[in-house]
């Protein structure tokens, strides 16, 4: 049995880039549907597929966790004092 050829991207067609999806509007989207809103609102009103809507409600609560323990991006680390 011969193996199929590979498949090419036609040269017209751009190929859309891998967005990363920050915790706020991850919290956001949760908090909406929670609210009952529909994923292709949501969707909309982010940007984003409401296939990739769905699969961040389906892990809310791994995204509730991950909360919890995030660090605000507004905290400092205090490294060390100086003597004046």
């Amino acid at each position: 049995m011969p193996k199929r050829p590979a498949t090419k991207t036609p040269s017209n067609v751009v190929k859309r880039s891998r967005v990363a999806v920050t915790l706020d509007v991850k919290l956001d989207i949760v908090k909406r549907h929670e609210h009952r809103e529909g994923t292709t609102v949501i969707g909309r009103v982010h940007g984003l597929a409401p296939s990739t809507v769905h699969s961040i409600v389906k892990s809310a609560d791994k995204i509730k966790e991950m909360a919890g323990s995030a660090t605000p991006l507004t905290a400092t680390k205090v490294t060390g004092f100086r003597d004046v």
